[in-house]
């Protein structure tokens, strides 16, 4: 797993991942509403893989607020950003500092932890209001050989080393929130799934990767990439099922699953730009930040700002504005809200 694309490229161009988190804006309140206070007095609201911070400031301002309503404008809040420690943090601390849009305010204090969400990033017992959007489907490492560069392709024995591989990341990540939430506290998690009717396991990005692989085989015709650079590409993603986001609550996590529930995102950026170059530029961007830096980081860094040039703001935006109108992404939402049991 590696960081998003940084020097505010990732905030620029994640409109898709916002409109995602607009769907749990609601769960977000609920749960600051019955937030614990920690005994000395602040409540404390994580944010597990953050990036460059500004899809965050809509759900953490929903919670601000929502507290403050409930406990009193004087209420003092921590906000604790995490994501991996080469993320962009420089472009987060300015987003909280300058953006209109900020949840910054007098006794509203922020901090960064660089480390995997799939450990337990702070002391036992002591957030009491958790959200992750559009983070959990990136897996900790690869799991294992790939035919192509997109999980949702894999089949056989590929499919199932990856299944478990995203299982025990999943649980991995329930199990460290689980020690972190203080009892009654509430973690909502948005998350990319996969659609049900399997195989094959159908992500909504089909289409597009479909693409992106036929930019990769140009590529190495203009001599641009080798054929081994290209074959060893990958993005160690998962889009769980319904199944799959359920599994754990069979054992014993301390977590209860208190909604699940299943959403038709669509394409937004479609919804956003309409036909045209304005939506294959917008389209090929969103990609670039969204998949490039994990795709592409087995490269010399030298070159993976060329590549991605060349690949995305090139190859991929063309052939989005040359191809058939329409959207080109049916992406689908699992939208979960889980409580610490006392």
């Amino acid at each position: 797993m590696t960081a998003m694309e940084g020097g505010g490229r990732y905030n620029a161009h994640a409109s898709a991942q916002a409109a995602s988190a607009e769907f749990a804006l609601d769960l977000v309140r609920e749960a600051a509403r019955t937030a614990p206070v920690g005994p000395d007095g602040t409540v404390t609201v994580v944010d597990y893989g953050a990036s460059e911070g500004r899809n965050s400031l809509a759900p953490v301002n929903a919670a601000v607020e929502t507290l403050r309503a409930v406990h009193g404008e004087e209420q003092p809040i921590w906000v604790v950003h995490t994501d991996l420690p080469d993320n962009d943090f420089s472009s987060l601390f300015h987003v909280v500092a300058d953006d209109s849009r900020s949840y910054r305010r007098p006794g509203v204090h922020t901090a960064a932890v660089g480390r995997s969400f799939y450990e337990q990033l702070l002391p036992i017992g002591s957030v009491g209001l958790g959200w992750s959007s559009i983070a959990v489907h990136w897996l900790r490492d690869v799991p294992g050989p790939l035919d192509g560069f997109w999980p949702g392709n894999a089949t056989g024995e590929q499919a199932a080393t990856w299944e478990r591989a995203a299982a025990a990341d999943w649980s991995a990540f329930l199990t460290a929130r689980s020690a972190e939430l203080r009892p009654g506290a509430r973690l909502v998690v948005v998350s990319g799934a996969a659609y049900d009717d399997e195989p094959p396991r159908r992500s909504g990005a089909e289409r597009v990767m479909d693409e992106v692989a036929r930019g990769l085989a140009a590529l190495v015709e203009r001599e641009v990439l080798t054929v081994a650079e290209r074959d060893a590409m990958v993005v160690p993603a998962w889009y769980r099922t319904e199944v799959e986001w359920r599994a754990p609550f069979t054992g014993d996590l301390g977590l209860e699953l208190e909604r699940y529930e299943s959403v038709e995102l669509g394409d937004p950026l479609w919804q956003q730009h309409g036909d045209g170059a304005d939506y294959g530029r917008a389209a090929a961007a969103a990609i670039r930040v969204s998949f490039g830096q994990p795709l592409l980081q087995g490269l010399e860094p030298s070159r993976r700002e060329a590549v991605a040039a060349a690949l995305f703001d090139e190859h991929l935006a063309n052939a989005i504005a040359a191809g058939p109108p329409g959207p080109w992404f049916d992406w689908r939402l699992a939208i979960m809200c889980f409580a610490r049991e006392h």
